[in-house]
């Protein structure tokens, strides 16, 4: 059977580490698109379509440098579970490259109702976290629901936090700053403690509960049911 790899302290670091780098990362590109179009955008009001146009290719680039570069050091870092570091990246950037058509009608919407911010924030939670699944279910098919279940909590944290930010009086900058590496922490973080506690519980009640392979609601009864009537049927 399949052995887990324990979490120790320093793989525990090393991706919140990746987290932070790889949001920092992020925040980094969504800058540099910015000025680097800044110049190209008119102050009249032709440039109202433009400025929209801006601010999808900005979140996009930001988002896809943020996923992609955490995808690659935490795949790098922890290398025995996340080891198909190619078909991580692949399918991460595959995603972020749909996600990016699918919410340009959502951005043209969010325009006329002057919601263009909430629509960018939704587009990178949404694209941090099915990156994070993606990482978790391409890590090992027998442990794919512990990582669902810990990309899921650390997202909800995630909104949690952002929410009670929002409620302050804290400055844009600083939430534009911080939104990337912040969500990318946080994610690392709960998914780390997530799984300290499960490979805890599992060493002091020796019940995988969380495994695909554990029969939690008499699914293997049934089949053992199915495959003696199948068997009655050959001897008729």
């Amino acid at each position: 059977m399949e052995q887990k790899r324990a979490l120790t302290f320093s793989l525990f670091s090393l991706r919140l580490l990746s987290g932070i780098v790889g949001g920092a990362a992020g925040t980094l590109a969504l800058f540099v698109v910015y000025f680097v179009m800044l110049n190209l955008v008119p102050s009249s009001d032709e440039g109202t379509a433009l400025s929209l146009f801006v601010i999808i290719i900005m979140t996009f680039v930001g988002t896809l440098t943020a996923n992609t570069v955490t995808g690659v050091m935490v795949t790098f870092m922890d290398n025995e579970k996340y080891n198909r570091r190619k078909t991580t990246v692949m399918h991460i950037f595959l995603f972020n490259l749909v996600l990016f058509f699918l919410t340009i009608p959502l951005y043209l919407m969010g325009a006329s109702l002057d919601i263009i911010l909430g629509i960018a924030a939704v587009h990178f939670l949404l694209s941090a976290f099915i990156s994070a699944l993606i990482m978790e279910v391409l890590a090992g098919y027998k442990y794919s629901l512990l990582g669902i279940y810990s990309s899921a909590l650390g997202i909800f944290v995630s909104i949690g936090i952002a929410l009670a930010v929002m409620a302050g009086d804290t400055q844009p900058i600083v939430i534009i700053f911080a939104a990337m590496p912040g969500v990318w922490f946080i994610l690392q973080m709960v998914g780390g403690l997530t799984e300290l506690i499960y490979d805890n519980f599992v060493r002091l009640y020796g019940i995988e509960a969380l495994s695909v392979q554990t029969d939690l609601g008499g699914d293997k009864e049934i089949e053992k049911e199915d495959e003696d009537e199948d068997s009655e049927r050959n001897d008729e």
